[in-house]
């Protein structure tokens, strides 16, 4: 197998948190009596984003900079309850391709556009903060996603030339961040159907993470 590092993306491609997200925005949307109408397609809105990235729409959307603020705050304890609470889906195929790269002496690290504590905390709830060398964080750059920044930081450190390198993505703005990072990406779609500049910007489109560890043995 010809890549040397792996980089994966954590919400909708390790964890169905996108999923928990929605839940917990709209158990939080009625509670706090939200002056917009709530639906999912307003959630797929910020899904691939930093929270820094969301506020400033959520500010305008509200009305009022402190709600927005109160909300998304609330929103990441209540996600992480309902998870403690309910059990954190995992996505198919999350532990045999953590354990073949391992097998394979493939390096694998996070770059995800969640804070560094919610990061840390879903790694541990899933028991797989050992597969990976370290985490680069939403809140550790200065430019969210679809710029390269996150990426860029991830892949520095490795050492390892981007050409033996490979991203793994869920979401659009993913995998734009992936491709001006200048890294082979693959995207494995959770919530967002892939459009043709996703197909266009990425190495393959495929179903699950079984699907993943089947195209890195044919490598």
């Amino acid at each position: 197998m010809r890549k040397k590092a792996v980089i994966f993306d954590m919400d909708g491609l390790m964890f169905d948190t996108e999923t928990l997200g929605y839940q917990a925005q709209r158990e939080l949307a009625e509670e706090l009596a939200l002056p917009i109408a709530f639906d999912f397609d307003y959630y797929l809105k910020q899904v691939g984003r930093s929270d820094k990235d969301v506020m400033p729409e959520l500010a305008s959307d509200f009305g009022d900079a402190e709600l927005a603020e109160r909300f998304l705050r609330k929103m990441k304890k209540r996600q992480t309850d309902i998870a403690s609470e309910q059990g954190l889906p995992i996505k198919k195929g999350l532990h045999d391709l953590l354990a073949f790269l391992k097998a394979e002496g493939v390096v694998c690290v996070v770059a995800s556009s969640s804070r560094r504590r919610e990061v840390c905390f879903y790694l541990e709830l899933a028991d797989i903060s050992q597969y990976f060398r370290y985490q680069v964080c939403g809140d550790e750059v200065s430019f969210a996603k679809p710029d390269p920044e996150i990426f860029l930081s991830a892949w520095k450190p490795l050492g390892i030339p981007k050409e033996d390198c490979l991203i793994l993505e869920d979401s659009l703005n993913g995998v734009r961040a992936a491709f001006d990072a200048g890294i082979e990406v693959i995207m494995i779609p959770d919530l967002i159907v892939p459009d043709d500049e996703a197909k266009a910007k990425t190495t393959a489109v495929l179903p699950d993470l079984h699907a993943v560890m089947d195209w890195l043995k044919e490598k």
